[in-house]
């Protein structure tokens, strides 16, 4: 009883050294790093002539919000300029496009409604032939295009907020701190629920500087 119970003793003590002289060589090492660090920041050459830029997310915001794109250049990604320049130029000639079918066949539909409910008015098509609709056929083609027209102004609004909120996100990430100075340490650990049966372990300690 009493050899086991110095056998513990001793394999207590000597697992509690190694833990204080893993701990010595951890801080050593930290310490080192810290004095090199130190010395590399003093010896390093500090170029005052140029200003770190730095990027403030409210403010791409409210330039993306204003002009669609602006954010996006300051948050210096230029690549996004030509994809948001596309889908406002693409949505803007739909529109217009719709919008002035809209109106041509808006103008018919309001000339053959006045004459009669069967008469028919001559309009000129896409592909350059004239035919004759009715008010009805007319009706049909003033609702397709207004549908039309209104779903890529909805479309544009979307384009619009996607592009703010592009601008937001894209300049949190980049203001957000990525540090590379993480520590992992790995130490030796002692519970004793009962005296005379402790538990030995290890315990993990991730510590960010």
């Amino acid at each position: 009883m009493k050899k086991s119970f110095l056998a513990r003793i001793v394999f207590i003590n000597l697992f509690v050294l190694s833990g204080l002289i893993g701990n010595a060589q951890i801080l050593r090492a930290d310490t080192n790093q810290i004095k090199n660090s130190e010395l590399a920041k003093v010896l390093e050459p500090k170029d005052t002539t140029k200003a770190k830029y730095k990027i403030i997310p409210h403010v791409a915001t409210i330039r993306s919000a204003m002009v669609p794109g602006w954010g996006q250049i300051y948050n210096r990604q230029y690549w996004k300029v030509p994809l948001v320049a596309a889908a406002f130029g693409v949505n803007i000639y739909f529109i217009v496009d719709n919008n002035q079918k809209y109106v041509r066949f808006l103008s018919s539909y309001k000339t053959a409604y006045n004459l009669s409910s069967t008469a028919t008015v001559p309009v000129v098509d896409f592909d350059g032939t004239t035919r004759e609709l009715t008010a009805a056929q007319l009706k049909k083609r003033v609702d397709v295009y207004r549908r039309y027209r209104d779903g890529s102004y909805l479309i544009l609004l979307v384009v619009w907020a996607a592009n703010i909120v592009d601008a937001n996100v894209t300049a949190h990430l980049k203001t957000f701190d990525l540090t590379d100075d993480i520590s992992l340490k790995v130490q030796p650990s002692l519970s004793s629920p009962n005296v005379m049966s402790p538990v030995f372990g290890a315990k993990l300690t991730l510590a960010f500087k």
